[in-house]
């Protein structure tokens, strides 16, 4: 196995972020506008345009929830098996509006659509509950009961609008109660992004790592952390987290992001183990003698497939893994 130098603390804190593609937040952000702004229109618009909303806006409990997951997930990207369940909570939607009602496959597809809407989000409801290996300081957690409870009225109030019988309420009152609910929702997501984007995970609120002097233990720590990185290349592990290192060096894994935060100067664990493995790459891309296919050079260097280590690198480098091997040719 190919092993890179690993640098100094006192250098590694200084790598630089060149031009980067938006982030996993913004993008679920922005298709949660539009999904949300489309559902809307779509309650609101006949016709034809109606349709064409309703068809964009089927998908928004499914991407309503993976914007939740960037909220409290501090992983740079999603992993696989969300993105499904919100693509078939967005197809069955879409198909519940083309389908004929009375055909068969508009039956299947409402069925679906109800189902994997309510898992969407009830999972939603529950991913503020995750602390997912990061420190929850009180600002966090106040941030997070309030998400929690606008949630929570929107789960109840949508869920009671599907329920209610004719004579109780009218379907033009249950349209009236999803829109309002939808205007509440994309209020609170808008607010939610906006706080994430000043207070992304991985950092302190304002009791924690980010903003505190480093201590001698966190100098330590890092030390120990650089040791594993040099010696035994754990960057290399596709599956690596932040609780194995945790667990390896006998410490607490706050301690372990405080030391990452205040000494190494990466906001989390996450960047630190991108960081490393993209150097990593780059030294193999670069090298006259080396003839890996991409696929080959993401597996060396610790990426589960080819699509995440195109991201990382494109994010940390700037260009993607092809170009800068064709670079590194041309200059040698």
């Amino acid at each position: 196995m190919y092993t890179q130098p690993v640098l100094s603390v006192s250098v590694v804190g200084r790598a630089p972020w060149s031009r980067r593609a938006p982030s996993r937040l913004q993008a679920y952000a922005a298709l949660c506008a539009v999904t949300f702004v489309s559902y809307i229109a779509g309650r609101l618009t006949d016709g034809a345009a109606g349709i064409l909303f309703s068809l964009v806006g089927a998908g928004a409990c499914g991407w309503a929830w993976l914007l939740t997951r960037a909220l409290f997930d501090p992983a740079p990207y999603d992993v696989w098996w969300p993105r499904i369940v919100a693509t078939v909570v967005a197809v069955t939607g879409a198909l519940t509006v083309l389908a004929p009602a009375e055909g068969g496959l508009s039956g299947f597809a409402a069925n679906v659509y109800r189902l994997s809407g309510s898992a969407a989000m009830l999972l939603a409801f529950i991913e503020p509950f995750q602390a997912r290996r990061v420190d929850v300081g009180v600002h966090e957690k106040r941030f997070r009961l309030a998400f929690l409870t606008i949630n929570a009225a929107q789960l109840v109030a949508v869920l009671g609008s599907g329920v209610s019988s004719p004579g109780t309420l009218g379907v033009s009152q249950t349209d009236l109660i999803r829109i309002a609910c939808c205007v509440v929702g994309l209020a609170g997501a808008s607010a939610a992004v906006w706080y994430r984007l000043r207070h992304p995970l991985g950092q302190a609120d304002g009791t924690g790592s980010a903003r505190r002097a480093p201590t001698d233990e966190d100098r330590r720590l890092a030390e120990r952390l650089l040791a594993l990185l040099r010696d035994e290349a754990i960057d290399s592990r596709p599956d690596l987290r932040i609780g194995d290192v945790a667990a390896r060096m006998g410490q607490p894994e706050y301690k372990v992001s405080q030391c990452i935060s205040t000494v190494l100067g990466f906001p989390n664990f996450n960047r630190l183990i991108n960081h490393y493995r993209i150097e990593r790459a780059k030294r193999l891309l670069a090298d006259p003698e080396q003839v890996l296919p991409i696929l080959e050079v993401a597996f060396e260097c610790g990426f589960g497939s080819v699509g995440p280590f195109n991201r990382a690198f494109r994010e940390q480098v700037g260009v993607t893994p092809r170009e800068f091997r064709a670079a590194s040719r041309q200059l040698s």
